[in-house]
């Protein structure tokens, strides 16, 4: 059976949310915020041996973008950093805008999303 849970950073229009569906060989992540919540990237990670030789896990990432988005610069690190960690393969599919978006406003949805990302990871430590 899945396990689904929330996890949220942010407040106003800086927020995330993130539910997470665990199945039994893989997660799925939907994440969405700002003003307008949707569906604008696609990114899937894929643990593998790192080609370093060292035994240490990378991963290979796929990403597909609606035309004109570019929710990917949240989802592709969200993928990587927890396919990694939990050496599982990880879907994100995120979502999340802002009228007029200065460079300022993306460094914070990014900084919040890293807060998720590690609130995902210690999740998966309470297991």
């Amino acid at each position: 059976m899945n396990h689904v849970f929330i996890e949220k950073a942010g407040e106003g229009k800086f927020y995330l949310e993130a539910v997470i569906t665990v199945t039994q060989e893989g997660i799925n992540i939907y994440l969405g915020g700002g003003e307008k919540p949707h569906i604008g990237s696609v990114a899937v990670s894929q643990p593998r041996p790192s080609l370093k030789g060292d035994g240490s896990i990378s991963c290979t990432t796929s990403v597909l973008n609606l035309l004109g988005h570019k929710d990917d610069g949240l989802a592709v690190p969200l993928a990587e950093k927890l396919c990694k960690k939990l050496k599982q393969t990880v879907v994100v599919t995120a979502g999340v805008h802002i009228d007029n978006a200065t460079m300022d406003d993306i460094q914070r949805f990014k900084d919040n999303c890293k807060i998720l990302c590690e609130n995902i990871v210690k999740h998966f430590c309470l297991m």
